[in-house]
């Protein structure tokens, strides 16, 4: 079968690298994550799944390129769950692949469809952030069956009146997105943080971040398949999600923002939450687009009591 797949060796020292500052930080928040494969036969490419703890099983979707470690403080006030967190195609050391030769939103239902039943999971709890939330909204609408709350983080990619900031604009429009992204690979660790101050986030907020989260930044970058996977799903950019169809999601939503998210004010988030048959609304002060980094307690907290009422 001929693929578009992006793969990685085992043995390539950027892959070893970047699984050992994974390792690292995961440590740093008493994380022990068993890893699985699952292939998905129309790309041929595998998509890795981070589980973690036990419990009743909650679902992960990352935003960003889908790696899963940015979520890693989080994860820790979410003990007593069985953490199923998808590393999403091109992210997390995935397999990549070009999303320009795919119709995003089939692809991104799919592979949601694809990795919960080969954990024969159906009804879940789900928690996903930008990118991940736009994925998890298409899978709610489009497979109900599957979702049975959803929980946003951040204002959730390409919705309503919401908009990415410049900076990731830029990734998205060649040939700029090409140079821009030249510029970032070279980037040293101090910098590996850069692209988070664009985000909303402070320079004191980042400055007390573990050094294992800057090293996954700066490996996980260094990776084959990076450039392309991230410059291809940036330019086959999501279609926006309206108003009507927020309207056609009847699970019960949890919407989480920061006041300093660059993608969407919190009247933008407001009137995105007023759309939701069914939606919890709740700011993070002085948060960025992912609040949980200046308060994984209360994010945590939030999302517990929310999924205790649902």
């Amino acid at each position: 079968m001929e693929t578009n797949a992006l793969t990685l060796s085992d043995n390539d020292p950027a892959v070893i690298e970047a699984l050992d500052a994974e390792k690292q930080l995961f440590d740093f928040y008493g994380l022990q994550a068993k890893d699985h494969y699952i292939f998905l036969p129309e790309q041929g490419i595998r998509v890795r799944v981070s589980e973690i703890g036990t419990g009743e099983p909650l679902v992960i979707v990352p935003g960003n390129t889908g790696d899963v470690f940015p979520l890693a403080s989080l994860l820790a006030q979410l003990k007593g769950r069985r953490i199923i967190a998808i590393n999403r195609p091109g992210g997390g050391l995935s397999e990549g692949m070009d999303h320009n030769s795919v119709d995003i939103r089939r692809f991104a239902v799919k592979t949601l469809e694809t990795v919960l039943s080969a954990f024969k999971l159906a009804n879940i709890d789900i928690v996903a952030h930008s990118m991940g939330a736009h994925w998890s909204l298409w899978l709610a609408i489009d497979s109900p069956q599957y979702v049975r709350s959803l929980t946003l983080l951040g204002n959730p990619g390409n919705v309503m009146q919401g908009r990415p900031p410049l900076l990731i604009r830029m990734i998205s429009k060649p040939p700029l997105n090409k140079l821009f992204l030249l510029l970032l690979l070279r980037s040293d660790k101090e910098k590996a943080l850069r692209s988070l101050r664009s985000v909303g986030h402070s320079n004191e907020t980042l400055n007390r971040l573990p050094g294992a989260l800057v090293d996954c930044y700066y490996y996980f970058r260094q990776l084959s398949h990076y450039r392309i996977s991230i410059m291809s799903l940036m330019e086959n950019a999501a279609p926006k999600i309206d108003e009507q169809q927020l309207k056609n999601v009847r699970q019960p939503v949890l919407f989480i923002l920061g006041t300093k998210d660059t993608f969407a004010s919190v009247e933008t988030g407001g009137r995105i939450a007023a759309a939701f048959p069914d939606c919890e609304f709740q700011i993070i002060p002085g948060a960025g687009h992912l609040p949980w980094l200046e308060n994984p307690e209360e994010c945590g907290s939030l999302i517990k009591n929310f999924l205790a009422k649902n």
